[in-house]
């Protein structure tokens, strides 16, 4: 058998981060202008060097900014260490990528800083490891049936409940069972984030009230259950989403296909190639 790639082999380098007493509007725009969903959050501990004390992911950020014990204080005035998770769940560049996607699913993340040492050299994503699934396998046979949805008029504060009660990073919208728009993390975060910010004190829980799926869902984005898997995995990533519902001839929502998922059966390939 192929030597397996190493971490090294797939990480992004030269990771953007974000200094843990910058404010969360600054981390969220960051996040938005570089297409990224986490940030490795830092800390000047001398002149010329920053230590990796946090990670904060765009669903940190949803789950923050529509949280009580934050108050009337918009995200400007939210510091990411308030917000970030710590300790950090890391990796070296020498592990291999069947170590990569075992660490994320074991500890329920999405992503991995990189360190040489304590030196931050790279992170590495599920994105980044399903350009490695091949099987040939039809996404019926991978999808979560009968998934969690919304309905256009739903709340986002319900929708953001469910994401965070479920694990759910993306949610089908669904109208008479139909398949009409799809709200993701990182647009529900970017979404709460703006009401936060231009709400008048005091106004944000009655605006939150009134803000509905609708008024943020995505253009529908979907695959019919005899997709290829790696058919399946080339859209996640083209797409920039967590996963796609999985509909019938019908057009009717009978499940999901997350990156999740593809990283279960990349890590079942893996070891039994080995």
């Amino acid at each position: 058998m192929p030597e397996l790639p190493s971490v090294e082999d797939l990480m992004s380098r030269n990771p953007v981060t974000v200094d843990a007493d910058q404010s969360l509007k600054f981390a969220l725009k960051t996040m938005r202008k570089r297409k990224v969903n986490r940030l490795p959050v830092t800390e000047r501990v001398s002149e010329d060097r920053k230590e990796l004390v946090g990670i904060l992911t765009v669903l940190d950020a949803a789950l923050a900014v529509a949280d009580a014990m934050f108050g009337d204080r918009s995200p400007s005035r939210i510091k990411v260490s308030e917000v970030m998770s710590s300790p950090v769940i890391t990796i070296s560049p020498g592990a291999t990528v069947l170590d990569a996607a075992q660490t994320m699913l074991v500890h329920g993340v999405s992503g991995l800083p990189v360190l040489d040492g304590d030196r931050l050299v790279g992170m590495i994503t599920k994105t980044d490891l399903l350009e490695l699934v091949r099987s040939e396998d039809y996404v019926a046979l991978h999808m979560v049936k009968d998934p969690i949805t919304v309905s256009a008029g739903t709340s986002l504060l319900h929708a953001r409940r469910l994401m965070f009660e479920e694990n759910a990073k993306v949610l089908p919208v669904v109208e008479r069972e139909r398949l009409v728009g799809l709200l993701t993390d990182r647009t529900l975060a970017l979404e709460l984030a703006r009401l936060r910010e231009k709400s008048p004190k005091g106004k944000f829980r009655s605006a939150l009230k009134r803000a509905r799926v609708d008024d943020v869902m995505r253009t529908p984005i979907s695959v019919r259950t005899d997709y290829g898997l790696v058919d399946a995995a080339e859209l996640i990533v083209r797409k920039r989403v967590p996963g796609v519902p999985v509909v019938n001839y019908q057009d009717e929502v009978v499940g999901v296909i997350t990156k999740t998922d593809l990283l279960h059966l990349l890590v079942e390939e893996l070891e039994a190639a080995g």
